[in-house]
């Protein structure tokens, strides 16, 4: 009951610690996602923000009269002059170096250095096509003879409604780091979060948190890239550190760049809070699986134990102890179980009374049948046969002198034959009904048996005490004499003893008598050694007078009786077991 409970209450925990868990897992996932769209989308902003205002400032410089006048002057005079000189654009700190070049790629002012890679990297973009648009962002370029790599703001220098000329502004990548370095802790991003840019060639075109020097240089090829074909979107990705993130990303609106944006954070970070909430279930799970066995425990104790009180009784009742009544205070189904058991008992102990009643009344009136029968047979042999062959031995007697020598001598051999079976007629009537138990006793009764005993089979009898029928009634000495004789007759019979003893005496109102033999003894334990009528007997008479009867045997060591009667009062013949 135990196990059954406390499994069915750690299953029910279990079911409900495990949708717990995941309902917040998928609610927590649901949220860093929202949170990471949020942050991305804010940086998103700031980033096209960024760029737009220096497309417009570029494009506001490349149409001021007083640049299309210098671009004149460049042109006639050969002259590289600082542009940036003229028009302060470094001070505002968004950019490096200033350009101007033609559709041809010949530069016309600035650094050569930082020329050539606008030249060679970023001609075929000017030539492509997007010349025809007043301004735009020219991605990373390279030159030939150095690893750096620059990002320019484009516009057309407007002369006379012709556009042949270009004004370039190198953006600084430093400022454009920091349009996204709010991430972190305290930018909502955790231990492990960031937003980076990549270009359409997979490389990165913002600074990695992690690595350091990672614009143009990191490739990045994950799903997010290949994702952002199609829009914006969320996933869990392994990203170019090889770690499994969430991911939200999506494409830049700028003019000149194919951007994508991707806010990301680590997944064990994210989901950190509900693998707390896990072990917390977890540790919560056993807890409540000790309190829930504690309890469960105690309830069943409750349950159980009147239970396994009922099994014991009724096991004693099974084994016919009828009096044992149990104690139940419960106004449950149990204590209704345990009055309707302890209703039961009663109704069986009253029919097994009367069943004992019955079977004493059934088993006194079979040996009292017996004996009236033997006394009966003993009568007719004594009165009837017994008469009627001394009738007969008189008769031979009387024609014994009026005969032949001859004839006289077969008149003796009928008279002996007839003398003999008068003596076995009184032996069989006499063991039968012993006229002496009547006449004399019960003690002579008994002597008379070991006298017989000592003359037929030899066997010396020592006889000790005396048992006095005078507080036990006509049937009671019956019963007793017919216990002995048995006794006397089996040790006749089976023993093969040279030696009996008999000792009675009669003790605080108790008779008790010792029979004992040295024969070869028998095992008393054996399931053979109650299969006999002989000790049945024995034990029934002893029963009907509440006698009581101990047999000690063992093969080799004879056999010793010991029977104990209550003679506390006289008994009549009228005698009830109950």
């Amino acid at each position: 009951m135990v196990l059954y409970f406390l499994t069915l209450g750690i299953g029910a925990i279990i079911l409900t610690g495990y949708f717990s868990f995941y309902s917040a897992h998928r609610a927590l996932l649901s949220r860093t996602f929202e949170q990471l769209t949020s942050l991305r989308l804010a940086n998103q902003a700031r980033v096209e923000s960024f760029f737009n205002d220096r497309l417009l400032e570029t494009e506001k410089i490349g149409s001021s009269p007083d640049l299309k006048e210098l671009t004149s002057m460049i042109r006639s005079n050969r002259k590289n002059i600082s542009l940036h000189k003229l028009f302060n654009v470094k001070n505002t700190g968004y950019y490096g170096e200033v350009f101007i070049t033609d559709s041809s790629g010949l530069i016309l002012t600035g650094s050569q250095v930082d020329s050539s890679l606008l030249t060679v990297n970023g001609l075929n973009n000017i030539r492509s096509g997007k010349d025809k648009k007043p301004s735009f962002i020219l991605d990373y370029c390279s030159g030939d003879s150095t690893n750096s790599y620059k990002l320019f703001a484009i516009s057309r220098i407007q002369k006379d409604d012709a556009f042949s000329e270009y004004l370039a502004l190198e953006i600084s990548s430093t400022h454009i780091n920091n349009l996204l370095q709010m991430q972190g802790i305290n930018g909502g991003f955790g231990h492990s979060g960031e937003t980076y840019m990549v270009g359409s060639d997979g490389l990165m075109r913002s600074q990695s948190r992690f690595i350091q020097s990672s614009i143009m240089t990191i490739s990045v090829k994950s799903d997010a890239i290949n994702s952002t074909i199609g829009g914006t979107g969320e996933a869990i990705i392994t990203d170019y550190r090889g770690i499994k993130v969430l991911s939200s990303f999506g494409k830049v609106s700028i003019e000149g760049l194919d951007w994508t944006i991707i806010s990301e954070i680590d997944y064990q970070e994210a989901i950190a809070p509900v693998n707390a909430i896990r072990n917390s279930i977890m540790l919560l799970t056993v807890i409540a699986a000790v309190i829930f066995f504690i309890i469960t425990y105690l309830i069943s104790l409750k349950i159980t134990a009147p239970l396994i009180r009922l099994k014991n009784a009724a096991v004693e009742l099974g084994e016919g102890n009828y009096t044992g009544q149990l104690t139940d205070v419960s106004n449950d189904e149990i204590g209704e179980l345990t009055e309707a058991f302890n209703k039961m008992t009663v109704k069986l102990l009253e029919k097994d009374a009367a069943l004992k009643i019955e079977k004493y009344n059934r088993l006194r009136s079979t040996i009292d049948g017996q004996d009236l029968e033997r006394q009966r047979l003993s009568r007719e042999l004594h009165d009837g046969i017994g008469q009627n062959l001394i009738a007969i031995r008189l008769k031979l007697g009387a024609i014994e002198d009026n005969l032949s020598i001859q004839e006289n001598e077969k008149i003796k051999t009928a008279i002996v034959m007839a003398d003999n079976l008068i003596d076995e007629v009184r032996a069989i009537s006499n063991a039968l009904m012993p006229p002496a138990l009547h006449e004399f006793g019960l003690n002579s009764a008994v002597r008379q048996l070991c006298n017989t005993l000592n003359e037929s089979k030899g066997i010396a009898i020592d006889f000790q005490g005396e048992i006095s029928g005078t507080n036990l009634s006509r049937k009671s000495r019956l019963y007793i004499f017919r216990v002995i004789q048995e006794i006397i007759n089996n040790v006749a019979k089976h023993s093969e003893a040279d030696k009996f003893t008999i000792f009675a005496e009669t003790k605080d109102e108790t008779l008790t008598i010792n029979i004992s033999d040295n024969g070869k003894g028998f095992n008393a334990g054996s399931p053979c050694s109650s299969s006999g009528h002989g000790l049945s007997n024995i034990k029934e008479r002893i029963d009907l007078i509440k006698g009581s009867l101990t047999l000690n045997s063992s093969e080799g060591n004879g056999t010793q009786f010991k029977i104990t009667i209550p003679v506390n009062k006289p008994q009549n013949d009228k005698h009830n077991p109950c």
